[in-house]
């Protein structure tokens, strides 16, 4: 009754022009309601940590339900099987992309998962291993930034992988690392010149070139010059 109870209530927030517009950017909306992210934000506030109402919503055939449950699961009380069965059903990026920053992430075993998931073959089972890598340097925020350089090695494994959500996600992981510190920018940078620069000095690779491009930006050098400073 309290699953029936809530996705009335989702259901009230519906905007079939914004379903719509959810395949433009490569989000099934076939069984989406159309309900905007802030507004499911807010709605799930209520019931957040209530983990049998979130396992219940992820088995409901409804793309903003499974989005809830990742917000309204427990966290402190996830496992990695529970972690994997979610991980598992994932099937777009925006899917992956709001459980592994909302929920995974909050795990124990969180800086594990890019090392399980990543060399599944499945698509969306990749992308939630890369993208965790960037979850951890964006949440993790007092991990040391060492600790971020072994995933590099990971990426380098996987790059070449030329699904679009899976590159976009390497794209979007070195440019999150890059963008952390100073000093992991230099890190970055230096691991794609020496594993992707050509002998013309071009960076062969689409997810490392983008990420290059963006990472010697003047005003992200500036930026993160600025934050090292006011560090010290």
């Amino acid at each position: 009754m309290q699953v029936a109870a809530f996705l009335d209530g989702l259901s009230a927030l519906a905007d079939e022009s914004h379903r719509q517009k959810l395949a433009y950017y490569g989000i099934p909306n076939e069984s989406a309601l159309g309900v905007r992210m802030p507004d499911i934000r807010a709605y799930v506030k209520p019931f957040r940590g209530e983990a049998q109402l979130a396992l219940d919503l992820f088995e409901s055939d409804y793309h903003e339900a499974k989005l809830a449950a990742g917000l309204i699961y427990p966290g402190k009380q996830l496992s990695l099987d529970q972690a994997d069965a979610f991980m598992q059903g994932l099937y777009s990026w925006d899917l992956v992309d709001q459980f592994c920053s909302g929920l995974f992430v909050q795990a124990p075993f969180a800086k594990d998962l890019p090392y399980l998931w990543t060399p599944l073959p499945a698509e969306y089972n990749r992308r939630s291993g890369i993208v965790m890598i960037a979850c951890l340097s964006m949440k993790h925020k007092k991990m040391p930034d060492a600790e971020l350089l072994p995933y590099l090695e990971l990426v380098r494994e996987y790059i070449d992988d030329e699904r679009n959500f899976v590159k976009k996600a390497h794209s979007w992981t070195l440019r999150t690392l890059g963008k952390r510190s100073l000093w992991l920018n230099e890190q970055v940078v230096n691991f794609i010149e020496k594993h992707w620069q050509n002998e013309k000095g071009e960076i062969a690779n689409w997810a490392a070139r983008d990420a290059w491009k963006e990472l010697r930006d003047p005003k992200i050098l500036d930026r993160l010059r600025l934050k090292a400073q006011r560090a010290k």
